[in-house]
């Protein structure tokens, strides 16, 4: 397998993976999410969001790579993060959909990259 497949197939596989983790916490109640666990974020909801902090650091820095990649556009345009335990989102729900639509762009970044 050569690099940009394996691109591909890391970058669908992180997005099924999301889409199961997020089923999971989608079946907690608001307050479940927001307990503080004691981990490096507190709550369930502090790490999701800090995953999704993390992408959103990593694909700003690629979208200013050379190559111009097109399918990161929208990403530039996201506001910088002021720290990567920043609370995004306050609900699972409006995480949620920002998950789905950052993997979709990491999918299609993954796509248009070559060799």
């Amino acid at each position: 397998m050569n690099r940009t497949s394996h691109i591909r197939l890391m970058a669908t596989y992180n997005e099924w993976m999301n889409a199961k983790i997020y089923e999971a916490a989608r079946s907690l109640s608001d307050e479940e999410l927001s307990v503080d666990r004691k981990a490096f974020f507190g709550s369930i909801l502090g790490t999701l969001n800090h995953l999704v902090a993390g992408d959103t650091v990593w694909l700003k820095r690629f979208a200013k790579h050379p190559a111009n990649y097109l399918a990161l556009e929208p990403i530039q345009q996201l506001p910088a993060l002021k720290s990567l335990d920043q609370l995004l989102f306050s609900n699972i729900r409006e995480l949620s959909a920002h998950r789905v639509w950052l993997d979709q762009k990491i999918v299609e970044w993954s796509r248009s990259i070559a060799e």
